[in-house]
């Protein structure tokens, strides 16, 4: 029996264009947010079921931040990182695709790995992946796509790859057995999460992911703690229309022991000084008595300035002021508000998300009063959703009074059902490769019969500036130091951003401190002289600053 050498490869998840502009604009962008969970599981479940050789990571992510200077182009990237990391001849390549963004990208990386190693088997996995089968096995570079939770299964192959046996699974599929008239099936899921050890993370350059500072988006004043990712569930039973999750953990939640989750806790915060949790869960409020019960536990856990944060966004329909109690008792300070939109008619006739916008407030105003920053995630551009509705959503962030609005638009993820409405209304075609490599929360790049491209991105960018900075509900009330604590964590991720420097003028001038307000006067008015992106901000959306002219 072989003992075959696996190569894991990550991918950067932003646009395309963002990660081009790395190397044309010599720009750096933040890739290292989050570690890849999803690899780091299949490798320990590997190593603890296997019999291997060498098991290395390329974490292309990182590389973009720290190396690319040294390179050219991408290509050269992808390629001088490759022959300088790894040391050995590959039998398998396993690659994570999970996000759309990521196929460019993707594309480039196999073809360059494929040539350097010919004669490896690779093999693709993924939400991205688990959904475009057929277009992936059109690529010669693409040996199997493997659809589904990937670390029993991912096991199996390499077993059967060890023992010279034909690699065949359950939902692996290779040119030779993939069929587009029959329906694609899943490789087994796993029923038991606990039998999955820690994620492997001696697989990563490791102190770039726990010391990464845009981790911790809202307050800048525990910037340095160490943040690690963790899961205490798999799954999700709701049936929004953006969400393509489903797609590969399924729709019934599979939780972790308790025991299990304090110990990986303990494990993180003995070995790696981590103190900031950040929980990945889709729905970790799924059932009250666990959470109670598990948050129980986590306080009792002997971790100083303990923290946990939950940026996949809580659930109202699940959250209560009991759950938000035990939060706070455990170190929560920042919340995430998974709301969407503020139109009846959007939840309940569009995304099938049908939160109650009553109870959506109420939380809002509790968490506020028990002191929690609170964070409320909204969508624009829903297939469907008129300009009418989206101010129906604008008029009710005005109401909810939360500490940020984080607006996004509404982006059609493969495997969701609003990626097929966008299909079948002809909005966006089927595998449009440029269209994904470049759909971001932040972006759109195709017309609706409702909204063009270019009028909802500057629509949602100017309600942004409208909300969170002009009218900045923390500046209004008067309540200045968290202002300018939350204005200095977007200055930190967004150095160029003047409505951030201004927010953070107004609110000194609120504190009556003008010495500190005029040197902010003088920064923005250096920014707009010599920073292009400041600059850019300015000619498009400096007629919202009523006095700018004073500043500019």
């Amino acid at each position: 029996m072989r003992r075959p050498n696996i190569l894991f490869v990550s991918l950067p998840s932003l646009p395309f264009k963002y990660v081009v502009e790395s190397f044309t604009k010599k720009t750096v962008f933040s890739q290292t947010e989050a570690m890849p969970m999803g690899l780091l599981y299949v490798s320990s479940y590997l190593k603890a079921h296997n019999e291997l050789g060498e098991v290395k990571l390329l974490d292309y992510p990182s590389y973009l931040e720290q190396d690319v200077q040294v390179y050219p182009d991408l290509e050269s990237l992808v390629l001088g990182e490759a022959e300088k990391r790894i040391d050995f001849y590959p039998d398998i390549v396993g690659i994570s695709l999970i996000f759309s963004t990521s196929h460019r990208f993707f594309q480039l990386t196999i073809k360059v790995l494929k040539a350097l190693w010919p004669k490896a088997t690779l093999i693709v996995g993924g939400v991205h992946a688990s959904n475009c089968v057929d277009l992936l096995l059109s690529y010669q570079e693409v040996d199997y796509v493997l659809r589904g939770e990937g670390e029993l299964a991912f096991s199996e192959v390499v077993k059967q790859y060890a023992n010279d046996q034909p690699l065949k699974l359950t939902g692996l599929y290779s040119v030779k057995n993939f069929n587009p008239l029959e329906p694609l099936t899943l490789v087994e899921p796993v029923k038991d999460i606990d039998q999955l050890p820690f994620p492997d993370l001696e697989l990563l350059d490791v102190q770039r992911y726990l010391t990464q500072p845009g981790r911790r988006r809202g307050l800048d004043k525990s910037s340095d703690k160490q943040a690690a990712t963790i899961f205490t569930t798999r799954g999700c039973p709701f049936k929004c229309t953006y969400c393509s999750a489903h797609t590969v953990h399924g729709r019934k939640v599979r939780y972790r022991a308790i025991e299990s989750v304090i110990e990986e806790m303990k494990t993180l915060y003995e070995k790696y000084g981590v103190t900031l949790f950040i929980i990945e869960d889709d729905l970790f409020t799924a059932n009250k008595s666990r959470v109670l019960s598990l948050l129980s536990s986590m306080k009792k856990l002997n971790v100083p300035d303990i923290e946990l944060q939950f940026p996949s966004g809580l659930n109202v329909a699940t959250l209560d002021e009991d759950i938000l109690d035990a939060m706070i008792a455990t170190g929560t300070e920042i919340v995430n508000i998974a709301i969407e939109s503020g139109s009846e008619y959007v939840q309940t006739k569009l995304i099938n998300k049908r939160v109650d916008l009553v109870k959506a407030k109420e939380l809002v105003r509790i968490c506020r009063k028990k002191g929690l920053v609170t964070r409320c995630y909204f969508v624009l551009g829903f297939p469907g959703e008129t300009k009418a509705l989206m101010e129906e959503t604008v008029q009710y962030m005005k109401e909810l009074e939360c500490d940020w609005a984080v607006i996004m638009i509404a982006t059609p993820l493969v495997g969701s059902a609003m990626y097929r409405q966008f299909v079948e209304r002809g909005d966006i075609k089927e595998n449009d490769i440029e269209m994904w490599s470049e759909s971001f929360f932040q972006g759109r790049q195709f017309d609706t019969q409702e909204i063009s491209a270019a009028e909802l991105n500057d629509f949602t960018y100017r309600v942004n500036l409208e909300v969170n900075f002009l009218n900045n509900v923390n500046l209004r009330l008067g309540n200045f130091d968290l202002a300018i604590s939350i204005f200095n964590d977007i200055i930190h991720a967004y150095p160029f951003h003047i409505f951030a420097w201004y927010g953070l003028y107004l609110a000194y001038q609120g504190k009556n401190d003008q010495a500190k307000a005029k040197e902010i006067y003088n920064k923005i008015q250096e920014l707009v002289a010599t920073e292009d992106r400041s600059k850019d901000m300015y000619q498009k959306y400096g007629y919202l600053i009523p006095d700018f002219t004073l500043i500019a």
